[in-house]
């Protein structure tokens, strides 16, 4: 599941420069340090043309898998995400699931959940796996070319490959937010390699690489700070850690072994303000060295929207978005939004599915995927979840996946579009008068 959020405000000023989805890698000098390369294509972010490509978030293979007249309980689901035809879905990689023990390698095969919403609700569409998720994209791709790319994200890490840090409550931190232990590079190396492996057997085309999920959250990268100050101004030491996965991660994939592709740095929690255990993403990226952040290809960030929203320092999407602009390595370099969403995004929050609610939230997430449709430097936003997770009610079906929300016309209508095209209208279904919600089309 997904930590906690803060969240983006209502009316969202974005500052920023750069767009475009990347094709390649460029070449690194023999001591492995990111290469001094141009802008991907020689690009002038300022001269960009105003694009957006939506991806999905899921990793549930039963939803993700074409129609199929065995499982007509999740027929509707299935449809949606045809109709949505993201261009990338991120996949989360669980290391310490998928290699529980050291002297196993990651096995693809290993299940990471039970097919049901959270809790057994069902349908469920029994056990969940990596290499189930890559056949059904790899399908998905035969049957739209050019859709439903692969953004491999990693998180958790194994006991046997993690050690305590040093900072804040570091003696506290669970075994799956501890720091890579030091010596465990190659090993961190030949899960990525299983993992491209597992994605070229599948036949699934992969659009990135990201090193951690939300490593400036505690619950993903623990501890955060150096020391506990209750102003949050102890030092953001998690960027240390952060740092040599990105280097590991980045090697590998100039190694000319089977993971190849852009390398997508961030994935930053969307923290309104400084804490004693977390950073925020503009905080965070300010604190990473040239020898980090330079070497990304993409740089990606997470924000979510409610239609009551409370107030915090500013917008933080915006905020880094701001930071990477004062990096001038980073001219020309995309960011992805790779987790958003609208509903009641809070750790157990509950989802007003009023009518009026329902309807402010789909104008929200239309007015926001124009803005990002008009800053240069977003080239992408990322639907956070397909069913409903009743810890983090964003999705665009409920649990049992019987209704769909409004705001999935909204998901509809910019994925059916070529990325570059103009914004789609406001959905029907997000204007005052509309009914509240549709049940999900039958299987």
């Amino acid at each position: 599941m997904r930590a906690p959020r803060v969240l983006l405000a209502l009316a969202v000023v974005l500052v920023a420069a750069g767009a475009g989805f990347l094709l390649g890698r460029g070449t690194a000098p023999e001591d492995g340090a990111p290469s001094a390369r141009p802008a991907p294509g020689g690009r002038d972010v300022r001269a960009t043309a105003p694009q957006l490509a939506v991806g999905l978030d899921t990793s549930e293979a039963t939803l993700l898998a074409p129609p199929a007249a065995d499982a007509p309980a999740f027929d509707g689901a299935r449809r949606l995400v045809g109709e949505i035809a993201p261009r990338t879905v991120r996949l989360d990689v669980r290391w310490d699931l998928l290699q529980p023990a050291a002297e196993q390698p990651l096995d693809p095969d290993r299940p990471l959940g039970d097919g049901c919403g959270r809790g057994g609700v069902p349908p469920c569409g029994g056990a969940q796996t990596l290499r189930a998720a890559l056949v059904a994209l790899a399908a998905r791709q035969r049957e739209r070319p050019g859709r439903f790319g692969v953004l491999v994200s990693f998180w958790g890490m194994p006991t046997w490959a993690g050690a305590p840090g040093s900072g804040c409550e570091a003696a506290a931190a669970r075994a799956g937010a501890r720091p890579l232990a030091p010596g465990r590079e190659d090993a961190y190396r030949a899960a990525i390699r299983a993992a491209a492996e597992a994605a070229a057997q599948a036949g699934a085309r992969i659009d990135g690489w990201s090193p951690w999920n939300e490593p400036n959250a505690p619950y993903f990268l623990d501890p955060q700070r150096s020391t506990c100050d209750a102003d949050g101004t102890g030092e953001p030491v998690a960027v240390g850690p952060y740092g040599r996965l990105v280097r590991a991660m980045d090697a590998e994939l100039r190694a000319g072994g089977p993971a190849r592709g852009p390398l997508v740095v961030g994935e930053l929690a969307a923290w309104a303000a400084p804490s004693r255990r977390a950073v925020p993403a503009d905080e965070f990226l300010r604190a990473l060295p040239d020898d980090v952040l330079c070497r990304a290809d993409v740089v990606s960030l997470h924000g979510y929207l409610e239609a009551r929203p409370r107030s915090g320092r500013g917008e933080p999407i915006a905020a880094g978005l701001a930071a990477l602009d004062r990096r001038r390595c980073l001219d020309g370099v995309p960011a992805w939004i790779t987790e958003t969403g609208v509903g009641a995004p809070r750790a157990g929050g509950a989802r007003d599915a009023s009518g009026t609610i329902l309807r402010a939230e789909c104008r929200l997430m239309h007015q926001q995927l124009v803005r990002w449709y008009h800053a240069p430097r977003v080239a992408a936003a990322f639907q956070y979840s397909v069913r409903e997770d009743r810890a983090f009610p964003v999705g665009l079906l409920d649990e049992r996946l019987r209704r769909t929300f409004p705001v999935a016309d909204v998901w509809r209508a910019w994925g059916a579009r070529d990325p570059t095209a103009p914004p789609p209208e406001l959905p029907r279904a997000c204007r005052d008068g509309a009914p509240r919600g549709e049940a999900a089309p039958p299987g």
